[in-house]
């Protein structure tokens, strides 16, 4: 059957695509990570002089281990940048191209998280920073190169450490005390950075330094304190939108002046719902869309915050997936597109108004209800039809899409959702 299946999308490619525009094979085989291999290979066999469609083959993850040998070779520079770019790429490839003389592949090659550690360690040795940062930048760099690249003389490799993920506390408490200070906001910005080189970070000169202290969720309570009263509005926004920062600082921040750090509290998924209720009432209609989009917002606020005279406000409830159906079924029949698009796109959306606004006039919203992970099939059989392709080219795509309806839409007249299908169906007999 996986044989039969397989054929049907080669023959669908082949025949439906071969005249196709670039737009179109992009979208459908190149933006897909699960097209078959198969595909791709043909798809070679058929471009080998279409550089557009080598470059594209190249970075495509589900690329077949001989097409990406084949490719590494490429005289073309961009070719063999996709293939040491590729996460599918054999160790033993990237280490031929880890020599390669264009600098960008090289650079790639560092970055590739299958590179093997000695390539890495290599590379790390590098006299051009870019291919440094390149290695300080791998999640797989180990603990000694990491260290070193740190008191690396440029700071765009510093950077790159700072930022890395895995960087261990005690690198990122050198980079704290570093003289650049985008290499000190790299630090305040990882989730790996511990309390108390965030405490130290919390009084840095540097604005952006401090900003991204006051975003982390890392960051203590005493260096949040320190951030409360920030002169800087950016600082005291990060605050609000921390959700471990306490009640009694989300209380005095509530009160803030600025709107927009009114804002970042009545989003905050921590704020207690005496908050809520206080800034559901603000003047500034931003706020209380805040307050609208909030999960943890209390259904008698949300019923209240649906007919706020201000749409946005409106549209926050829309938005939010811990809306009641009876509310998300009152905005869904809204005059204003927006609101009807936001009730179209929400998870919490009832399957018989998804149904209902499959027929909806504007494009955006039939749109939504087909990326709705809860639109029942009936809608999606119907979309599958419309008339706009931006509607249609998600149906085949939404988790509710049955087994019985892909078989229906494999035959279907337009030749884009018959190629999904079939390649949909072959995917299903493969598990």
């Amino acid at each position: 059957m996986e044989n039969e299946l397989l054929n049907a999308v080669i023959t669908s490619y082949s025949f439906d695509y071969r005249y196709a525009e670039w737009r179109e094979i992009n979208e459908d085989i190149f933006q897909d990570e699960k097209t078959p291999s198969e595909v791709l290979d043909k798809l070679y066999e058929d471009n080998k002089d279409n550089l557009r469609i080598l470059r594209a083959l190249s970075a495509h993850p589900n690329a077949s281990a001989s097409l990406i040998k084949t490719l590494s070779g490429d005289i073309n520079d961009a070719v063999r940048w996709g293939i040491a770019d590729n996460k599918a790429t054999d160790p033993d490839i990237l280490e031929i191209l880890s020599i390669d003389n264009v600098e960008i592949i090289r650079y790639r090659v560092a970055q590739n998280p299958n590179t093997p550690t000695r390539i890495i360690q290599r590379l790390a040795e590098d006299p051009n920073t870019l291919i440094r940062s390149g290695a300080a930048s791998n999640v797989f760099a180990p603990d000694d190169v990491l260290m070193k690249l740190a008191k690396d003389p440029d700071k765009t490799v510093r950077i790159e450490v700072a930022q890395n993920k895995n960087t261990p506390a005690d690198i990122l408490e050198i980079l704290a005390g570093d003289t650049e200070g985008d290499v000190r906001e790299k630090v305040a910005q990882n989730p790996s950075a511990t309390e108390s080189v965030l405490l130290t970070l919390s009084t840095d000169r540097d604005l952006d330094v401090r900003e991204k202290v006051a975003l982390n969720s890392n960051t203590p309570p005493e260096a949040l304190k320190e951030l409360l009263y920030d002169n800087e509005a950016e600082v005291r926004e990060g605050v609000g939108t921390n959700s471990h920062t306490p009640q009694e600082y989300l209380a005095i921040l509530a009160r803030d002046m600025k709107q927009s750090i009114r804002s970042s509290v009545a989003g905050n998924s921590g704020a207690s719902g005496e908050i809520l209720e206080k800034l559901a009432v603000d003047d500034d209609g931003y706020v209380r869309k805040a307050v609208a989009r909030n999960e943890k917002t209390s259904e008698p606020l949300l019923t209240t915050l649906a007919k706020d005279a201000d749409w946005r406000v409106c549209e926050g409830v829309a938005n939010n997936p811990a809306a009641p159906a009876k509310l998300l079924q009152y905005l869904s029949v809204n005059p204003d597109t927006y609101l009807r698009k936001a009730v179209a796109s929400n998870k919490a959306a009832p399957k018989d108004v998804l149904l209902q606004m499959a027929d909806d006039r504007e494009w955006m919203v039939r749109e939504n209800v087909t990326m709705n992970p809860n639109a029942p099939i009936e809608a999606l059989m119907k979309l599958a039809d419309d008339e706009d392709w931006r509607v249609a080219k998600h149906v085949i795509s939404n988790p509710n899409m049955t087994l019985e309806g892909l078989k229906t839409l494999a035959d279907h007249t337009n030749y884009r959702i018959r190629y999904k299908a079939r390649v949909a169906l072959l995917r299903n007999d493969a598990k």
